[in-house]
Parts: C-alpha cells; sequence; structure tokens
C-alpha cells in the first residue's frame, strides 16, 4: 500500500481523525507562548515540530480526499 492506493473516503477519514489534534497542538503551542516559554525551549520546540509535522499531515489528508486536487481523478 502506499499513497496512490488510500481512497478520498480514506484520506477524508483520516483528516477528520487529526483535526482534533491538530487543534489541541495549536492550543498547546499559543499557552505556551504566553506562559512565557523562550524561543528555543527544548519543550516548545518539540512541541512547534509537532504542530508543524501533523499540519502537514492534515493537509496532505485533505487534499487526498478532494477529487482532482493533490493527484489524479480516478474513476
Amino acid at each position: 500500500m502506499d499513497r496512490d492506493s488510500i481512497e478520498r473516503w480514506q484520506a477524508a477519514k483520516i483528516n477528520k481523525a487529526l483535526h482534533p489534534k491538530l487543534n489541541y497542538l495549536f492550543r498547546l503551542k499559543e499557552r505556551m507562548g504566553k506562559a512565557g516559554f523562550p524561543p528555543g525551549d527544548p519543550l516548545l520546540v518539540l512541541v512547534e515540530k509537532a504542530y508543524d509535522a501533523m499540519h502537514r499531515l492534515h493537509v496532505e489528508t485533505h487534499y487526498l480526499s478532494c477529487n482532482g486536487t493533490g493527484r489524479e481523478t480516478r474513476e
């Protein structure tokens, strides 16, 4: 199995499942900034990297769930 074998409905299901976790990481990152974590703090850096990776995955699964976006339309 690879990226091209994932059906649109499967990508949509993955995307929907990722959304709450992505939202949590966003809120955590914002709270850490407001709490005064300095830029470069090891924990903040890990949260930012986790958010960035999850965001990229969320965007990719969104595109895979769209017809004609991110790959050729299948019959």
